[in-house]
């Protein structure tokens, strides 16, 4: 027996066409296996596409089990794909809700949006601590020459920072490079804003198929208490400066970071902004 369900397409983190991060959402009645899931992940050739069930279809306070997938594996928490999810679910779907709930392998998210559509993340915040083991070090600015940070740290990645925007902006990655990085540790290198943003930032994962991840919600779970406790302040706002580009709104609490952004269907680009998929 084959059933059908309806994928979307989403720029996440963007305003407009052509920017922020596109993601693929699923929205599933029954999980397809895992391997279909995968498969689905990899001919969409998107650094993320995530698959939605619900669990309680409460029409103002609906709660669901979100599941995320890169071409190349399944991953613990993606923010962008969660704001495209969200999205869709908003819109099309539960269009009284201020609210959402999912089950991840990250525990508990939730999800509101805001009168003019901004839609809001919880999520768990990752410590960071500075690396100074000399070999660390080394192994670090290896991935990163010709460049090199005044800083690194390490949490669930390894995060390099630049004295300057322009320095993040300009760098040119070598992903084979990064691939050597100890561990199963990516790279985010990062530094301080040029006045219209708190910081900035670009996020490489070659290690999960994804060289550079246009927008990384996930990554602001780490970046963003690092520039708190930096800039001193708890609200802040972000850039990431891939070519694509997009802008995230955090709010740095106790154990939490709200990550917040905006999303739009993704243009036609002869894939369309939705299609129907067979599973077995």
């Amino acid at each position: 027996m084959m059933d059908t369900f309806q994928q979307y397409f989403v720029n996440a983190f963007a305003e407009e066409g052509y920017l922020g991060n596109p993601a693929a959402v699923c929205i599933v009645d029954r999980w397809p296996s895992d391997e279909e899931m995968q498969q689905i992940a990899k001919e969409n050739n998107l650094s993320e596409t995530a698959f939605c069930l619900c669990l309680s279809d409460d029409r103002l306070n609906p709660r669901f089990h979100i599941r995320w997938f890169t071409p190349g594996c399944e991953v613990d928490l993606c923010g962008h794909a969660t704001l495209a999810t969200s999205y869709i679910l908003f819109k099309y779907f539960y269009k009284e809700a201020e609210s959402l709930h999912f089950q991840s392998r990250s525990g508990e998210l939730n999800v509101r949006r805001t009168e003019d559509f901004i839609i809001l993340m919880d999520f768990p915040m990752y410590g960071v601590e500075k690396v100074t083991d000399p070999d660390e070090i080394e192994a670090v600015n290896y991935a990163l020459k010709p460049s090199f940070p005044k800083e690194i740290y390490r949490g669930i990645d390894y995060i390099a920072v630049f004295k300057t925007a322009e320095e993040v902006k300009n760098f040119r990655p070598d992903y084979e490079k990064i691939k050597t990085i100890p561990g199963d540790f990516n790279l985010l290198i990062t530094a301080p804003g040029n006045g219209k943003y708190d910081f900035v930032s670009r996020c490489f994962f070659p290690k999960e198929a994804i060289d550079e991840d246009p927008v990384t919600g996930s990554a602001h779970c780490t970046l963003g208490p690092l520039w708190a406790e930096i800039l001193g302040k708890t609200e802040l706002t972000a850039c990431q400066a891939s070519t694509r580009g997009g802008i995230l709104h955090l709010k740095i609490r106790e154990g939490r970071v709200t990550v917040g952004g905006r999303a739009v269907i993704a243009e036609d680009g002869g894939q369309g902004c939705f299609s129907s998929i067979a599973v077995n």
